[in-house]
C-alpha cells in the first residue's frame, strides 16, 4: 500500500538524515534537523563571470521530473504543517480532553517528519526551503495565478487559541484544525492531477487520506464537547 510505503520512506530517510548530519544529531526535532537546508537558495543564472544572485519565495521554475503543482505543494505544505505543529504544541498545557491531547500528539508525530522530508527534497533540487518563522503568505503560489494555500488560521485566531484553556481551547483547537486539515486536503487533491513526481504524488495522496480520517475524528470529538 502507498501509505505503508510512505511511512517506511519517512522512517528510513529520517534515520539516515539524523545519523549522518552533525546538526541533526544535536536536535531531536525533524523540523530542526531541516534547518541547515533552509540556507539553500534557488540559483538564478547570470551572465558569465557575474555573481549569481539568489531568489527567495515561490517563483515559477522548471525542475526536471517536477511539475509546478509538485513544487507548489511542497513549498506551501511546509509552512502549512508548521502552523499545525504550533497549534498542537499548545495542547499539553491547555487542553482539557485527553482525546484532544492525543490527537495533537498524533499530528505532531505525523507532520514533523513530513516537514523534514519535504525540506530535503527541495534542498536536493537546489530550491528554496521555507524557514521556521517565515510568513506563510510568502510561499503562497496563488500569487502566480496557481492554486494557493488554504485553511491557515489568521494571527488573530492563533492569538485566541493561545489565550484559551480547558473546554474553550478544545473547541477552538478542533474547529481550527478541522479547517486547517480541510485546506491541506484541498491543496493535495488540487495538485494530484498535475503531479509528475511519484514521491510528491504519494505524499499528496497520504495527506488527503490521513487528514480526511482525522477530520472525521475531530468532528466527532467536537460534537461531544459540553455546550
Amino acid at each position: 500500500m502507498r501509505s505503508s510505503s510512505l511511512v517506511a520512506t519517512l522512517t528510513a530517510a529520517l534515520a539516515i538524515g539524523l545519523s549522518g548530519c552533525s546538526d541533526a544529531a544535536s536536535s531531536t526535532s525533524p523540523d530542526a534537523a531541516a534547518s541547515p537546508t533552509s540556507q539553500v537558495r534557488e540559483l538564478v543564472p547570470g551572465a558569465p563571470g557575474e555573481p549569481v544572485p539568489t531568489a527567495s519565495g515561490p517563483i515559477d521554475v522548471e525542475v526536471p521530473g517536477w511539475s509546478h503543482a509538485d513544487l507548489a505543494f511542497v513549498q506551501m505544505m511546509i509552512p502549512h504543517h508548521r502552523q499545525a505543529l504550533e497549534m498542537a504544541a499548545l495542547a499539553p498545557e491547555r487542553a482539557s480532553s485527553a482525546e484532544v491531547l492525543s490527537l495533537a500528539r498524533r499530528i505532531d508525530a505525523a507532520q514533523a517528519p513530513e516537514i523534514w522530508l519535504m525540506s530535503q527534497w527541495l534542498a536536493a533540487e537546489g530550491l528554496d526551503v521555507p524557514e521556521a518563522g517565515d510568513d506563510p503568505s510568502e510561499w503562497d503560489h496563488a500569487a502566480h495565478g496557481h492554486a494557493g494555500m488554504a485553511g491557515l488560521l489568521t494571527p488573530e485566531e492563533m492569538a485566541a487559541l493561545i489565550r484559551a484553556e480547558g473546554t474553550e481551547f478544545d473547541r477552538l483547537f478542533l474547529e481550527g484544525m478541522i479547517r486547517h486539515h480541510d485546506g491541506a486536503v484541498q491543496m493535495a487533491t488540487e495538485g494530484m492531477p498535475e503531479s509528475t513526481n511519484a514521491r510528491v504524488l504519494e505524499l499528496m495522496e497520504e495527506v488527503a487520506t490521513g487528514q480526511r480520517a482525522e477530520i472525521a475524528r475531530m468532528e466527532r470529538l467536537l460534537g461531544q464537547l459540553p455546550a
